[in-house]
C-alpha cells in the first residue's frame, strides 16, 4: 500500500506535522495531495464505468475515476483537504500488480475491521492506532467511499491512460499536540498482511498542532 501526501523532499519521513494556526506548515501537504489528483483531471481515453461496466471489459478505454466524492466530504483544494480545521485526509492506495483483482470474501466471512461497510468485489479500508495508546487518541475515522477501493477499477491493465483507483480517510477528531502512529490495512480475500514486510498495510504518524505561530518560528531558529 502506499499513502498521500508523501513528500519528494524528505522521502524517507512517514510524519504528517503540522500546525493548524499556520497555512505555511501544511501547504506541502496540501499542494502535495493536489499534485497528485491532477492525474485524474486527464480524462482522454477513458469512460464513465456505470452499472455494470468495469475495466474487465474488452476496451482500450480505462474506467474513468471522479473525484465529486471526496470534495463532497471536504476533501478537495478548495478546502485544503480539511488540513486548516484540523481534520486532515490522506489518501490510501494499492501498488499496481497487472492483472491483479480482489478476490471478494466468502459471504458473511469479511473481518470484524470492515463489517458493515464491506461491499463485494471491492477494497475495504481501515485505519487504526498502530499500538493500544495510539488506539485511544487517534478519533473518528471517515472513509471515503465507505467501502473502500471500488472493485470496476480492476485488474490493473497496460492502457493508454489507466485511472488508479484510490480512497481518502479523513480523521475527523484528531488530538492536538500529540503524535498518533496510524495503521492502514486494505482487505479483500487474495491479501495478505505482514507487518515485517509491509505487505497489505501501510504506516504513518500524525501530529497535529495548536500553538501560535510565533512558538513555531521560535523552533525552527
Amino acid at each position: 500500500m502506499g499513502y498521500q501526501p508523501w513528500l519528494k523532499k524528505d522521502p524517507d519521513s512517514t510524519l504528517i506535522r503540522y500546525n493548524v494556526r499556520d497555512p505555511s506548515s501544511y501547504k506541502k501537504y496540501t499542494d502535495a495531495l493536489e499534485d497528485y489528483l491532477e492525474r485524474y483531471d486527464n480524462t482522454n481515453n477513458t469512460r464513465q464505468c456505470g452499472g455494470a461496466a468495469t475495466n474487465r471489459d474488452e476496451t482500450e478505454e480505462a474506467c474513468r475515476f471522479e473525484l465529486d466524492q471526496f470534495r463532497a466530504k471536504g476533501c478537495s483544494k478548495e478546502k485544503q483537504f480539511g488540513y486548516e480545521t484540523g481534520t486532515p485526509c490522506v489518501i490510501v492506495t494499492l501498488n499496481r500488480l497487472i492483472g491483479w483483482e480482489p478476490v471478494p470474501y466468502p459471504i458473511d466471512s469479511e473481518p470484524e475491521a470492515i463489517k458493515g461497510r464491506y461491499k463485494s468485489g471491492d477494497v475495504g479500508i481501515n485505519c487504526d492506532g498502530e499500538y493500544e495508546p495510539d488506539a485511544e487518541h487517534v478519533g473518528t475515522i471517515e472513509y471515503i467511499p465507505s467501502t473502500g477501493i471500488p472493485g470496476k477499477y480492476y485488474p490493473y491493465k497496460v492502457m493508454k491512460n489507466y485511472h488508479q483507483p484510490i480512497a481518502m480517510v479523513k480523521f475527523t477528531k484528531p488530538p492536538k499536540n500529540k503524535v498518533v502512529l496510524v495503521e492502514c490495512k486494505a482487505y479483500a480475500y487474495n491479501i495478505l498482511h505482514d507487518s515485517a514486510d509491509r505487505l497489505g498495510l501501510v504506516h504513518f504518524e500524525l501530529l497535529i498542532e495548536d500553538k501560535p505561530v510565533e512558538d513555531d518560528e521560535d523552533e525552527r531558529r
